[in-house]
């Protein structure tokens, strides 16, 4: 990320910015603050990341290409796209003398794939420090979208003891863990409520280590989506009910919860955001869903947590993100979304 803080920080000096570097601990690399004054009242937080999914050397295998109207590369929807149009869209805002904001802030950061746990501080510090938060990730092809709503993220692993016993001779001897952990994934599917925007799917399990022993460990692990703290937690409540009631009478279950990004709930600021947007695009001829986000999370949960006017999919149309050599932009519609961003960035500093 060092190698991508290198190239932004001289255009955002460039554009009159001032900038730091600030460490991304405890994960690797640096995230990249930039700061620039005007004559206003408005204080507005950009953010995109500069970290991806992929391995180091896979841009050398799978480079840059364009074919038709649209350009691929790694990362280059999730979210190098989103820095590109950051920096284009106050380089158009810099050359049309346009300064009524107080403050504008970017943020770069290096670990947003990780779940940033060497930003998360920062982008609550940050927003904390600001009237409006537009955040830079990519939006959809057929429906471009504004997003107002994500869903925050959890993962639940539930650890099955039981007793070993040799499968083949005395199998009643012992209690089957993996019995037990598939009976559980079974009593709970119905924990999974799509109206309600809670996804709850058991994704992994691990039991045994030869087929002639009965398993005396074994693992499960769930991946949660919520949109409303209240759903969450009720769900919780009812897995560990059913979790203390365990088919095999001698087993026992553990269940240990590690959350990650918060949700990003609507606000009726953010829905403001959305709508002036809106009427931008229209202005242009274009159409701009605001959306909800589906089951994504996203580091402009963390900036709601500290700042209530957050919107998302500021970026640009692509597709394809995290497979490699799919993952594309849509050229033609780089015009309009610079557009739209510089115009939105005026119009809040303004209105």
């Amino acid at each position: 990320m060092r190698r991508v803080a290198d190239l932004a920080e001289p255009r955002l000096r460039a554009l009159g910015f001032r900038t730091e570097r600030v460490d991304a601990k405890p994960s690797a690399g640096v995230n990249l603050v930039g700061r620039l004054e005007g004559r206003g009242t408005m204080r507005l937080l950009l953010l995109a990341h500069m970290d991806t999914v992929y391995l180091d050397g896979t841009a050398a295998k799978q480079p840059f290409r364009v074919e038709g109207d649209r350009a691929y590369g790694v990362g280059i929807v999730d979210d190098k796209a989103g820095i590109a149009v950051v920096l284009h869209a106050l380089k158009l805002l810099r050359a049309a003398g346009h300064d009524d904001y107080a403050r504008i802030t970017v943020l770069f950061n290096a670990d947003e794939e990780r779940g940033s746990p060497g930003s998360r501080e920062l982008i609550r510090k940050l927003a904390a420090d600001s009237d409006a938060v537009l955040s830079f990730e990519g939006t959809g092809v057929e429906h471009e979208g504004i997003r107002t709503a994500t869903s925050g993220i959890v993962r639940v692993t539930a650890t099955v003891t039981g007793k070993a016993s040799h499968a083949g001779v005395a199998p009643e001897q012992g209690v089957n863990a993996l019995v037990e952990a598939a009976d559980l994934v079974l009593r709970t599917q119905d924990l999974d409520d799509r109206a309600k925007g809670l996804r709850f799917n058991w994704t992994v399990e691990r039991a045994g280590d030869v087929s002639n022993v009965v398993p005396d460990r074994a693992i499960v692990e769930a991946d949660v989506r919520y949109r409303r703290e209240a759903d969450l937690e009720a769900a919780l409540a009812t897995l560990r009910e059913r979790v203390a009631r365990p088919r095999l009478p001698d087993a026992k279950i553990e269940v240990a919860v590690s959350r990650g990004r918060p949700p990003l709930t609507p606000t009726d600021g953010s829905h403001r955001v959305a709508a002036l947007a809106q009427r931008i695009y229209r202005e242009i001829g274009r159409v701009l869903d605001e959306s909800d986000g589906g089951g994504g999370g996203t580091d402009a949960a963390y900036a709601a947590q500290t700042c209530v006017v957050v919107v998302e999919s500021m970026g640009l149309p692509g597709g394809g993100a995290h497979s490699n050599s799919d993952e594309f932009v849509v050229v033609d519609r780089i015009p309009a979304r610079l557009y739209l961003v510089a115009e939105l960035i005026e119009r809040i500093a303004k209105e």
